[in-house]
């Protein structure tokens, strides 16, 4: 896809308003998109639109819907058609996150991780793609879909069993779903990103033996770590749209963490279980 002669196209994003997705809304607004800003909370929405559209964003939208719930997806897709047939772009970047050992997590935190990370994601997809589907066979434009993901998607490490596994089911359904639309011109990109300065940092529960100050520190000195800022996922997830390319990591420590589990899988699992002494 073109990245470079976005105007007046459509770009949709999820968990717009603040950390990654914002970031991802802020790069595309410069290259002269529309924006669709969706998360839950209304007043952080307006924020972020008032900021881009001193930015000089061409337009921005916003509309307050829980992914996690069938019924708000009717009110996206009305929404959505006010502005154009369909989408350019679906950027998938609204999610939470927990830690805690799978036997310390209760069933209704995992739950929740599954119904914003997997069941919302996928509650979109299927309320827009099925336009994306029908506008790319009348104009021939290529079209995309991003799904932010995690290095915790394939990474698996002590006290992440559940939001883990829902960033796998992320990084799998993206798999798929990039065969089954590639015919209709439609790219998919699954963004593994590591350790990211976001407001999620700061939101970040903790349950069992991991609920401990001392692990909210640990948390805490992985993410300034990380180094990573919004800002580099998103110059890398233009990239990859650009590139059409299926699978990326971003971040030191997912690149990091990729490479040494795929060339040398014995010294990764001897790695991370080291981390499993939790107190």
């Amino acid at each position: 896809m073109d990245i470079k002669n976005m105007k007046g196209k459509l770009v949709v994003v999820t968990g717009g308003s603040s950390g990654i997705g914002y970031s991802i809304a802020e790069r595309m607004a410069g290259l002269g998109a529309r924006l669709l800003l969706v998360a839950r909370d209304e007043n952080k929405l307006e924020t972020a639109a008032t900021k881009l559209r001193k930015q000089g964003a061409e337009e921005v939208e916003t509309i307050s819907v829980d992914v996690s719930k069938a019924e708000d997806l009717g009110k996206l897709q009305t929404q959505l058609k006010t502005m154009a047939a369909a989408a350019d772009v679906i950027v998938n970047s609204a999610g939470i996150v927990s830690a805690g050992l799978l036997h310390e997590m209760p069933i209704s935190e995992w739950d929740r991780l599954h119904g914003v990370n997997v069941r919302g994601l996928v509650l979109v997809l299927q309320a827009l793609t099925p336009a994306m589907i029908v506008a790319s066979a009348n104009d021939g434009h290529a079209r995309h879909i991003v799904n932010i993901a995690s290095a915790a998607g394939y990474s698996g490490v002590p006290g992440m069993s559940a939001y883990g596994a829902t960033k796998a089911a992320v990084v799998a359904l993206s798999e798929s779903l990039r065969a089954e639309l590639s015919v209709h011109n439609i790219g998919v990109s699954a963004v593994c990103p590591g350790f990211v300065k976001t407001p999620i940092a700061e939101t970040v529960q903790l349950f069992g033996r991991m609920n401990t100050p001392k692990t909210k520190k640990n948390i805490e000195k992985m993410f300034a770590y990380g180094n990573l800022k919004p800002e580099t996922v998103a110059e890398q997830t233009l990239k990859a749209i650009a590139k059409n390319k299926g699978f990326v990591t971003v971040g030191r420590d997912a690149v990091g963490g990729h490479l040494l589990k795929r060339f040398a899988p014995g010294l990764f699992s001897a790695v991370v279980a080291k981390t499993a002494r939790v107190k």
